[in-house]
């Protein structure tokens, strides 16, 4: 996702250009919906605002950086009217709103005094957050910031309404120098060097990026962002269970345009390698004074997402199989007691049909159980930095649902329920083949039956011998296919996983073996789910079975979205 900065000013109605960022203005409130609609409807999907108070009085503690009438709490409640699927995200600092220009409170010999900045900076994140920000982002590398801003919005009931985007990773560099042009920020003592980052300083980096993930960050940050593409990697690696964005700083910004003012190359094609190189190194939500949005669409090759292609595979395979199991008629109903216990037509011609076949012996049947340890393979051969818990939580999650639709739901299972809720019974298949029906218990607590133990069930004309026994099956009524719902819940969760693996720069050689088993099982599974929809089951009982787990899967993400309040 790209991300526009945006410099708010405090006069409403103008339109300043600023030199030094070549098509690039300071804005009034008034006028951000002629400048914003074209780019929204090219596909903009976010913004981050910067305040450029001109004519308020500035004092030590940057008081007007909150004010309800100031620039940037105006114009987040005017954009969420204007565009109500429009990300907001708000520049957290004080250097605009100080007498100093620095990004604190100050000691009387002129040193940052950082506890009393911290306490100010969260009480100006929460009071945008309220005004409606969806993502409030702190760029004053004060010690600390990260924690007291969470924790405000906590107490303020926003903790999981807004985002937290730190910039983890800000180095001092020299390409700021545009955005002090334009925010009016450049300090009038001294400079920021000491609260930023040295320019050769990979393990500060490192740790500053773990420290923030500590306290709190939702997003991590890398400013500026083509002089320190191994910083981004880097972060992708440290929080690989965190979204990486990247700052293309205004410093950055210019080069391009001067670049391709003096003919050194195409300006399109420049910013598009510049931003492809950003997401090569992970990948990033960037923040950019974007030249894409002048084009037709807001679109870099960004690799898509893996759970949405193996999604896709999955949905065609199950369809399309279906399908010429139906025109070919080469599905065995299996929910029919007359058909049910006896062989495949096709057994004896389509090693598939056959149901001892290797593939559902000892692939399909015990499919979690290879799921689980490929899971655990990559999991524990991982660099112990990009081991999450909420990998394993996730893994906790999909076995509950698993055994609640297959095993036990406070009794019957979820699975077992909509049979008999569909119409089902309790069928005993004789010895001769004929059905017969009993009493659901049987089913449900899956007891042996044989004329010893149950005489009572069968006519004495219709018994069966003394050493015959079985146990009886539910039948009859919509029987969701139960392989293909493991396949589907087995084969998405390994996606998942992958996509975490990919991530990893310099995975270690045996990550590399569980990668590689991870890739042959979802290969595996997509097999056996197009044999499982060519030969078994009623095609609506596919349907069902790949709707069932998708729709767990669906619920699940609108409660984490909702949860979260923003996109990834």
């Amino acid at each position: 996702m790209l991300m526009y900065p945006i410099f708010i000013t405090d006069d409403p109605d103008a339109r300043v250009e600023i030199k030094s960022l070549p098509g690039q203005c300071r804005w009034g409130v008034n006028r951000l919906e002629e400048f914003l609609g074209p780019l929204v409807k090219k596909g903009l999907q976010s913004v981050i605002l910067f305040g450029v108070p001109l004519k308020c009085v500035k004092d030590m503690g940057g008081t007007p950086a909150d004010d309800p009438s100031g620039p940037v709490i105006t114009a987040v409640k005017k954009l969420r009217s204007l565009f109500p699927d429009l990300y907001i995200a708000c520049d957290v600092c004080l250097c605009e709103y100080t007498d100093h220009g620095h990004c604190g409170y100050l000691n009387a010999d002129g040193t940052i005094d950082n506890a009393p900045s911290v306490v100010r900076i969260a009480e100006v994140a929460v009071n945008y957050a309220k005004a409606g920000a969806h993502c409030v982002a702190p760029s004053d590398m004060m010690d600390g910031r990260v924690k007291a801003i969470k924790r405000g919005l906590m107490d303020a009931g926003l903790g999981n309404k807004c985002t937290l985007m730190s910039y983890s990773a800000k180095f001092a560099s020299s390409l700021y120098g545009p955005f002090r042009d334009a925010a009016g920020s450049a300090p009038s003592f001294g400079n920021r060097k000491c609260y930023q980052l040295p320019v050769a300083a990979r393990g500060l980096a490192r740790r500053a990026i773990l420290r923030d993930m500590e306290e709190g960050a939702d997003i991590i940050m890398v400013k500026p962002a083509l002089p320190y593409l191994d910083i981004i990697a880097d972060a992708g690696q440290l929080a690989a269970n965190h979204p990486i964005a990247c700052y293309q700083v205004s410093g950055e910004f210019a080069m391009v345009h001067a670049g391709a003012a003096a003919g050194v190359y195409d300006l399109k094609a420049m910013a598009f390698e510049s931003v492809e190189s950003m997401v090569r190194a992970d990948r990033v939500n960037t923040c950019n004074y974007t030249l894409a949005t002048r084009w037709r669409r807001l679109s870099v090759s960004i690799m898509p997402d893996l759970r949405l292609v193996v999604f896709t595979i999955l949905a065609v395979i199950t369809v399309s199989a279906t399908l010429y199991s139906v025109i070919h008629d080469t599905y065995l109903d299996t929910s029919n007691p007359l058909l049910t216990h006896l062989p495949h037509p096709l057994s004896k011609t389509h090693y598939y049909a056959n149901k001892a076949n290797y593939l559902n012996v000892y692939f399909i049947k015990k499919a979690w159980a290879w799921t689980t340890g490929a899971f655990f393979f990559s999991w524990f051969t991982s660099p112990t930095s990009a081991r999450s818990t909420s990998q394993v939580w996730k893994w906790v999650a999909q076995t509950v649902a698993w055994l609640i639709f297959t095993t036990w739901f406070f009794g019957p299972a979820i699975l077992e329920r909509f049979i008999l809720v569909s119409g089902g019974e309790c069928i005993l298949a004789l010895p001769g083949g004929a059905p017969l029906t009993v009493d659901d218990q049987y089913c449900l607590s899956k007891s042996q039956i044989s004329a010893s133990s149950h005489p009572d069930l069968f006519v004495a004309s219709f018994a069966p011998p003394l050493d015959w026994r079985a146990i009886p099956r539910l039948r009859k009524g919509h029987d969701v296919s139960g392989h293909i719902f493991l396949l589907t819940m087995s084969t998405l969760f390994l996606a998942d996983q992958l996509r975490y693996s990919l991530r990893l720069v310099n995975r270690p050689l045996l990550h590399n073996v569980a990668l590689a088993t991870i890739i042959a099982l979802i290969g595996i599974w997509l097999f056996a789910t197009y044999t499982t929809s060519l030969y078994f089951h009623s095609p609506f009982e596919k349907i069902t079975g790949f709707e069932v787990e998708e729709s767990a899967k669906i619920k699940k993400a609108e409660r984490l979205r909702q949860s979260k309040q923003h996109t990834e």
